[in-house]
């Protein structure tokens, strides 16, 4: 696999980003084309293709921002493949490249990796990536914000509410065509948006996700 062949994200690769995303939904809230797009100069993410599964890495963001877990400089930081079957991608990955590490992997593609006998034969290690699981909160704490705990969001609220012209807007499921005012924020309903509520939870993208590197 030739990573020099890998490319930039640019606003034109949209259609081919959401496609993969449209047939393989992803289970973590980095995967949008939005997000990708909107760090991709942070993380200076790079794309290429392999065996019809998108591949997203950064040769530099261990370097520049966060200490590899393995402690080997140059180390290259992966997103999980987006395809039919990310988990042989993923041992195709170690099977061609040294020094990687490939972050944000959902709990449904550990479980396969576990399962694989080649784990044992490739020497990985998979680690719980606790700082990046995503979020749940207590409705009722977000409804309040009271406490220390949430002093900063308060904060955050209050300057948000001070300097915007501001609307909620429901959805459920259907597509945005236009803003209703300067700044909407758009709230999703349906179990395939942003959050979802469970009696007294709000879930935001609920994941448990691992880390997966050579054993030191």
């Amino acid at each position: 696999m030739d990573l020099n062949l890998a490319k930039k994200i640019e606003i034109t690769d949209k259609p081919l980003f959401d496609s993969y995303f449209v047939k393989y939904k992803p289970q973590i809230s980095e995967l949008t084309f939005t997000n990708l797009f909107m760090w991709r100069n942070y993380y200076d993410f790079l794309f290429t293709e392999l065996n019809d599964h998108l591949i997203i890495f950064s040769k530099s963001y261990l370097n520049k921002w966060k200490k590899p877990h393995s402690n080997k400089k140059d180390t290259i930081f992966f997103l999980p493949p987006i395809g039919n079957k990310p988990d042989e991608i993923i041992f195709n990955l170690f099977d061609n490249l040294d020094n990687i590490e490939i972050h944000r992997v959902p709990e449904a593609d550990i479980k396969k990796i576990k399962e694989n006998e080649k784990i044992t034969n490739f020497k990985l290690e998979i680690i719980d990536d606790r700082d990046n699981w995503d979020y749940v909160y207590e409705r009722e704490e977000l409804i309040t914000l009271a406490g220390n705990k949430y002093r900063q969001k308060r904060r955050w609220l209050k300057r948000f509410t001070e300097q915007y012209d501001y609307k909620f807007n429901f959805i459920a499921g259907k597509p945005i065509t236009r803003y209703h005012t300067p700044f909407s924020i758009y709230i999703s309903t349906d179990l395939g948006g942003n959050f979802s509520l469970f009696g007294g939870w709000l879930i935001y993208n609920f994941l448990i996700s691992s880390m997966v590197r050579r054993s030191p």
